[in-house]
């Protein structure tokens, strides 16, 4: 049985006596095709929700220029899960329960996907996570899928991105959450196998730690030659800009989660030379990239970030999910247990048995105040 499902049994019996209903097919005879969206709409991560709002109701207003599917059109039902796991299991309940909702896009944080997962999975209906990468998240059950790639991926990328470097001594900070765990665990098990010394290894609060200098002190006595950061770009900007007050000189490493203009308007010229993997890179001569950044200007007179686009192609996947199999959850699930080739804004999509999705990076960098493909 894909992705555990035995170990989730348990917490699966409980999340149905709290939803106090059977597994449904969805759909009824509603004249519109309803998708749920589960995102931090509020809290430390509320940016990133926001951004993630925006990318699904873009998705969901060019379906229905273009017609809609069979006649009908497409709705949405946005609820915020505060990037809580408890708040998270709440909103699961409350999508699952509604007979209307086809499928879910979300969560954004891993702690929150993780915290549905067993709901979405006893109710049968698929959530497409467009931020969740901890490794957990693999095992989460036959309904959880996400088109961003996990950190296991991630952290071995970038642990044999440092080693090209010649970065051999390396300081991590990350985040005490499953994803900042998650990460930090496989990224220096990555460098380690790569011969890369891991001198340090600090967490700190998300959302709540702003004072890193005791940490960097530490840090600073190992005389690393880089940092790997393993965290989202609010903590990585104040990293950079109180190591730089410290006199701390040396390149920073990160994944995706970086990978957003806000890094750099927090950090300034802290976060030049920033090395980053990126799978959204809005220059693109990609038809879809290009397709999805002119609708998304037009419609925001802004430019989109990293997780309106992971949540576009997420929104994208679904409703294509319904257009070739049906408006049914069981079916919308089958139908994405076998996609392959799936191009979206963030390049082409492939899930594997456990839903993981399949893509390469692009290697970046923070130079001249934006990001830039990396040449060494």
């Amino acid at each position: 049985m894909k992705k555990g499902l035995k170990l989730l049994a348990a917490i699966s019996v409980a999340a149905f006596a709290i939803t106090g209903c059977s597994a449904n097919s969805g759909g009824g005879s509603s004249d519109t095709l309803k998708i749920g969206l589960a995102a931090p709409l509020s809290g430390a991560s509320a940016q990133d929700g926001e951004s993630i709002k925006k990318g699904v109701e873009l998705a969901i207003k060019l379906a229905n220029d273009a017609g809609g599917i069979d006649g009908k059109q497409l709705s949405l039902t946005a609820l915020d899960d505060k990037g809580d796991p408890k708040e998270a299991t709440n909103v699961a309940n409350k999508l699952a329960s509604d007979k209307s909702v086809l499928a879910v896009v979300g969560h954004f944080n891993s702690s929150a996907t993780l915290a549905g997962a067993p709901v979405y999975n006893r109710n049968k209906i698929v959530e497409v996570s467009p931020g969740s990468s901890s490794p957990k998240v693999t095992d989460a059950g036959d309904y959880t899928f996400r088109v961003i790639t996990t950190d296991a991926f991630q952290g071995e990328f970038v642990a044999k991105w440092t080693k090209e470097e010649g970065l051999n001594k390396v300081a991590i900070l990350y985040e005490q959450t499953d994803y900042g765990v998650g990460l930090a665990d496989v990224y220096q098990k990555a460098a380690e196998a790569n011969g890369i010394q891991i001198v340090a290894s600090e967490a700190y609060t998300a959302g709540q730690t702003k004072d890193f200098a005791s940490v960097l002190t530490k840090i600073k006595e190992k005389q690393p030659n880089a940092i790997f950061i393993g965290g989202l770009y609010n903590e990585a900007a104040l990293i950079a800009k109180q190591a730089k007050q410290q006199g701390i000189q040396v390149p920073f490493l990160g994944v995706d989660a970086l990978f957003s203009d806000a890094l750099i308007k927090l950090g300034g010229d802290a976060v030049e030379g920033f090395l980053i993997p990126g799978f959204f890179n809005p220059n693109s001569d990609a038809a879809e990239t290009k397709k999805f950044v002119d609708a998304y200007k037009a419609a925001h007179n802004s430019d989109p970030g990293t997780y309106a686009a992971y949540a576009f192609d997420a929104t994208n996947i679904i409703i294509e999910s319904i257009k070739k199999n049906g408006a049914d959850r069981e079916k919308i699930q089958q139908y994405m247990s076998s996609l392959k080739g799936f191009k979206g804004a963030t390049g082409v999509n492939d899930f594997d048995e456990k839903g993981d999705v399949l893509k390469n990076p692009e290697k970046l960098i923070v130079k001249d105040g934006k990001f830039q493909p990396y040449k060494k």
